[in-house]
């Protein structure tokens, strides 16, 4: 007698990094953003898909919430995946995937605080491209387009500052999983970049990088490339261990570990649902907010 396969449904466990962004944009901006989420909420509009650099992105933004005494809007955004290419059903029969009906991608989630000029963010899809797509949605709102909008992680220690005053670099060490490699952001640093494309790097893989700075190295270790990469990965769940040492104001030798330099906020979440929805999105953002809030520059 031949026995079958019974599929069980188990229980998903999540790690979620929920990050803290200071919003660096012109004078006006926040009153344009308020306005076009007003015109929205009037018109019934709740969501728009947009097509940016070859991916589509539905973004959906609330009208304002009080949270905790805290006026904010939740923003939730699902960024196109290219690499999904067919769809299995349980007959077995393999098929493309039409888009028509909308898209198939990853969520990201934002709390954005106006009068605070903050931003809370996280993903379960590629880390290292949640600053990269909380910019670009701002932009959306943006009327001006010569002013330009940053972001900047907040700093829960002083150490990225320090690493900005110091006027030499002699090395940086980091480790990063592999899978953190994958469909990196178009904005990532040169060198993030050619390790994604690298043929030697597998899946799977915990990389342990180290690379001493001389006199005469390429632009991805000046202090601009270091000040970018350091940035970078900072934001990588994936990655373990970051540090940089240099020299001093006083010719003397500096150690800065940057593995847990920035205000951020992690839990875990037990779904079995293979992505966070909206409802568990805002609970997360929210219990963030009450757990950080008094460590936010602007509180």
């Amino acid at each position: 007698m031949c026995s079958g396969i019974r599929l069980v449904m188990r229980d998903i466990n999540k790690r979620i990094n929920v990050h803290f962004f200071d919003i660096s944009v012109g004078k006006g901006f926040f009153n344009a953003f308020v306005s076009s989420v007003v015109a929205a909420g009037t018109s019934g509009r709740e969501a728009v898909i947009l097509s940016i650099r070859n991916k589509k992105h539905v973004l959906k933004v609330s009208q304002k919430k009080e949270i905790d005494g805290v006026s904010l809007y939740f923003v939730s955004v699902v960024r196109e995946r290219n690499t999904w290419q067919a769809k299995a059903l349980s007959s077995g029969k393999i098929s493309g995937i039409h888009l028509n009906q909308g898209i198939i991608g990853d969520p990201y989630y934002f709390f954005i605080i106006p009068d605070k000029q903050l931003m809370l963010a996280f993903t379960t899809g590629p880390s290292g491209s949640l600053k990269s797509v909380g910019r670009t949605i701002l932009e959306q709102f943006n009327g001006d387009r010569s002013s330009e909008i940053n972001l900047n992680l907040i700093p829960k220690e002083k150490e990225f500052d320090k690493l900005k005053e110091l006027p030499e670099y002699s090395s940086l060490h980091f480790k990063i999983a592999s899978s953190s490699l994958v469909d990196v952001a178009e904005n990532a640093p040169q060198l993030i970049k050619e390790l994604s494309e690298a043929p030697y790097i597998e899946q799977g893989m915990q990389l342990s990088l180290d690379f001493s700075f001389a006199d005469g190295l390429d632009e991805r270790f000046s202090k601009e490339g270091i000040l970018e990469i350091v940035s970078f990965l900072s934001e990588h769940d994936g990655c373990a261990v970051l540090k940089v040492k240099g020299v001093d104001q006083n010719g003397l030798p500096i150690n800065l570990d940057f593995g847990n330099a920035f205000l951020n906020y992690k839990t875990n979440v037990i779904s079995r649902e293979s992505f966070v929805d909206e409802e568990l999105a805002v609970n997360i953002l929210s219990e963030a907010l009450g757990e950080c809030g008094s460590s936010l520059p602007s509180y």
